[in-house]
C-alpha cells in the first residue's frame, strides 16, 4: 500500500510472514493470532541487543524446553519485533505461566542479570497482539521467490478513523478481489491490530529479494492492476487518520524454532 514519491500510486504487493513478511504456499483459511513484542534499542547498543537476545533463546528457551517458535524483524529505525503464534488469549497467558515458570528454573539471580543487560539497551519495551486475515490478504498460486530469499521488507501502518473499520476493510477486500482477477504474481498479507496497538489499526507487509527487486517487481504490478489500485487506495486514504511505513528484514538469526518433539 505503499505510494510511490512520483505519483499517489498503489503498490499493494506485500507477502506477509508471519509469519510477519515472509511469503506463504498457500492462502490460509483460519485466521492467526500473535503475540508482538517490539523493543526499540538504542542504537550504538545493536550488537550488544542482539547479543542478549542470543544469550536468552540459549538459556531460556532452549534449555527449558519453550514450545513455542518466533520469528525476528528488525527496521531500519532500530525496531526489534518479535512475533509468537497463538492460538487464542487464553493460551497467551499459558505461555506467561512457562515463561515464568523457566526463569524460576534458571534462578533469579541469573535472569536479573540477563534482564538488566538486555535493558541497558532498549529505550523501552511494547507488547501487544495482531491478528493475521486470510480474508483481507491475497497468496498467489506461484510465488516470486522462496521465502528465505526474502531480505528486504516493507511494512505499511494504516491507522484508521474510529467507527470507519468495516468501510475500511471493504476496500481491502476490494483489492483482494483485483488481484485475483488480474492474476497479480505477488501477493499481500493483511493484520488488525488489536490489544497494545493504537485502534483501530491495520498493516500490510511487502518482501523482496532486495529494495531494488521490490521496487521493480512494483513497477510491473502497477501496469496490471491501475488504475483501479490508485481508486481503491484513495478511498481507504479517506478512511486513515495516519499512514505510515518502515523498511527491514527478517532476522533468522534472532529468531527460535523449538526442536521436533520425540515421536
Amino acid at each position: 500500500m505503499k505510494p510511490i514519491k512520483s505519483a499517489v500510486t498503489l503498490l499493494f504487493l506485500a507477502a506477509a510472514v508471519l509469519a510477519f513478511a515472509t511469503p506463504a504456499p498457500a492462502q490460509e483459511k483460519k485466521p492467526q493470532l500473535y503475540f508482538i513484542e517490539e523493543d526499540v534499542v538504542k542504537p550504538a547498543m545493536v550488537a550488544q541487543f542482539e547479543a542478549v537476545v542470543k544469550e536468552v533463546n540459549a538459556t531460556l528457551f532452549k534449555a527449558y524446553g519453550w514450545p513455542w517458535p518466533f520469528q525476528v524483524y528488525a527496521t531500519d529505525d532500530f525496531h526489534y519485533y518479535f512475533l509468537y503464534p497463538f492460538e487464542s488469549l487464553t493460551e497467551i497467558d499459558k505461555g506467561f505461566s512457562i515463561w515464568y515458570g523457566m526463569i524460576g528454573k534458571l534462578g533469579e539471580q541469573k535472569w536479573d542479570a540477563l534482564n538488566r543487560k538486555m535493558g541497558d539497551t532498549t529505550e523501552y519495551v511494547k507488547q501487544g497482539t495482531v491478528t493475521l486475515s486470510p480474508q483481507l490478504s491475497y497468496v498467489p498460486e506461484k510465488l516470486p521467490f522462496k521465502p528465505e530469499e526474502a531480505k528486504f521488507i516493507y511494512w505499511g501502518f494504516c491507522y484508521v478513523l474510529p467507527g470507519k473499520e468495516m468501510d475500511f476493510e471493504a476496500q481491502l477486500k476490494k483489492m483482494v478481489a483485483l488481484y485475483k482477477a488480474k492474476n497479480v504474481p505477488a501477493g499481500f498479507k493483511s493484520w488488525i491490530g488489536g490489544i497494545g496497538t493504537e485502534m483501530p489499526f491495520y498493516f500490510f507487509s511487502e518482501t523482496g529479494r532486495s529494495a531494488a527487486d521490490m521496487f521493480l517487481t512494483d513497477e510491473k504490478v502497477t501496469k496490471l492492476v491501475d488504475p483501479e489500485a490508485t481508486a481503491i487506495w484513495k478511498d481507504m486514504l479517506k478512511l486513515m487518520r495516519k499512514y505510515e511505513f518502515k523498511t527491514g528484514m527478517p532476522r533468522p538469526d534472532l529468531s527460535y524454532t523449538p526442536p521436533p518433539k520425540a515421536k
